[in-house]
Formats: structure tokens, C-alpha cells, sequence
């Protein structure tokens, strides 16, 4: 069974798609924060931190309204090419006969799952591993106006926290669009249904709860109004509900074949 995993993570995550996905990321990143770097570089700096972390800030906490055009709103997408389309493939084209005969059914469900979760937050992860290079080498120069430093310990903190919410978000995402590609039996469905899931959640909460926080895949993903932990804690749950749900689902599929 692990050799089924570990090949469905490989072929998840050594194609074109991904690189694809990461490359979209990036873009997106830097069309919506781009006037944000531009203030830093402008003014010198910034009062609420060294300039490299607030660079690196806008990518993993972006302050935008959930429903305007922010990486977070394209993560969705993005994590999806990778290998959201894969398992409703190979159902419909009864390739999973070939492939569950040799890994068993059970190695089948889980390796399905481990290059959707693998493949997703590995994207977003190196999309943010590059975005704080580019911030490091771009922003390093710009100390904190007005002289109040923070603890490098606590940025490192923060910093290596981020990338675990950027995993958990990513995973999340490429489940849900896996999922979707499963439930309506359309692969295409793999793109459409997270990013509109995501947009919908957003503007919901925004206009008829807009202090349930909780409710929105935003605030999941950027700790702006929670603390590190609890961002996390969400996305893990929320994670391991559409896993399980994904395996139901396939498993079902399988059955009924």
C-alpha cells in the first residue's frame, strides 16, 4: 500500500499542471499585492514590521476583502490542476480497475488522497517558499519605522507557521475539488466548484454575518482576526471531514461500478 502512495503522490505532483499551478499562484500574488509592495518601497518601510516580513505578509495574510481579487481567491484553482481531475478520470474510464487490482482498494483510496493533499499543499507551500525568497532578497533593506523591532525568534515563528496554514489551505482545497470532480462525475467540476464554493462562503459571511469569521474560508487561511493555532486547528478538521467524505464517496463509486 505505500508504494501505492508514494506513486500516486509522484505522478500528482511531477507534471506540468503543477509547476502550472504554482506559476499562477505567483502571478496572481504579485498583480493583487503588487501596490501593496510598491507603499513599502515608497515610504521605506513599514511601521508594523521589518519590510521583508511585510512583503511576506501580504501573500499569507492579505488584508483584502475576501471576495476582492486576492491570491487566496485563486488557491482554489490553482491546487485543483495538479491532480483534482485524476480520480474522476479514471473512474469514468474504468481505469481504476486496472489500478486498484494491483494496490487493492484500500491502498487505491489512500493514495487518491495522498496526491490530492500532497500535491495541493506542496504547491501552495513552494509558491510561498518563493514569494518569501523574492521578499527576503527584495525587502531585507527595509527596516521598521519608528525603531520598535520585533524578536527575529517570533518572525521565524510566524513565519514557519505560515507555511503549515499554506499546506493545510492547499490540501483542503485540491480535496474539495477532487470531491466536487467525484459527486458530479464532470473532472472539469474540479476547478468550478472551489473557487465558486470560496467565493460564495465569502460574500455570505461578509454580508449577513460579518462578525462569524468562522464561517469564511478567508479568515481560515489568513490569521488576521485568529490566532496561528486556531487557523490551523479549523483547516485540519475541515481537511480530515472532506478526506473522509472523498473516500466515502470513491469507495461508493467503486462498489456500485
Amino acid at each position: 500500500m505505500k508504494r501505492a502512495i508514494w506513486k500516486d503522490i509522484k505522478n500528482s505532483v511531477c507534471n506540468l499542471r503543477f509547476l502550472a499551478g504554482i506559476l499562477l499562484i505567483l502571478i496572481t500574488a504579485f498583480v493583487s499585492e503588487g501596490a501593496m509592495l510598491k507603499k513599502i518601497a515608497d515610504a521605506g518601510g513599514s511601521a508594523e514590521g521589518p519590510g521583508w516580513f511585510m512583503a511576506f505578509s501580504y501573500f499569507t495574510n492579505t488584508m483584502k476583502s475576501s471576495s476582492e481579487m486576492s491570491v487566496l481567491l485563486f488557491i482554489p484553482i490553482a491546487v485543483a490542476l495538479a491532480a483534482g481531475e485524476n480520480t474522476e478520470e479514471e473512474l469514468r474510464t474504468r481505469f481504476y480497475l486496472f489500478s486498484s487490482v494491483r494496490t487493492g482498494k484500500r491502498g487505491y483510496l489512500y493514495g487518491k488522497i495522498a496526491g490530492l493533499m500532497v500535491s495541493g499543499g506542496l504547491m501552495v507551500v513552494l509558491a510561498v517558499a518563493v514569494w518569501l525568497v523574492v521578499s527576503i532578497i527584495g525587502f531585507s533593506r527595509f527596516q521598521t519605522l519608528g525603531g520598535a523591532e520585533q524578536a527575529t525568534a517570533n518572525l521565524g515563528i510566524a513565519t514557519g507557521l505560515s507555511f503549515v496554514r499554506a499546506f493545510l489551505n492547499g490540501a483542503m482545497w485540491a480535496l474539495v475539488g477532487g470531491l466536487a470532480a467525484v459527486v458530479t462525475k464532470n473532472r472539469y467540476m474540479s476547478y468550478a466548484v472551489p473557487f465558486i464554493l470560496y467565493y460564495v462562503l465569502s460574500v455570505f459571511q461578509e454580508r449577513y454575518y460579518p462578525k462569524a469569521y468562522f464561517l469564511n474560508p478567508h479568515y481560515w487561511a489568513a490569521s488576521i482576526y485568529y490566532e496561528e493555532w486556531v487557523c490551523i486547528g479549523i483547516l485540519s478538521a475541515v481537511t480530515l471531514l472532506v478526506a473522509v467524505l472523498f473516500l466515502l464517496t470513491v469507495k461508493r463509486r467503486l462498489t456500485h461500478a
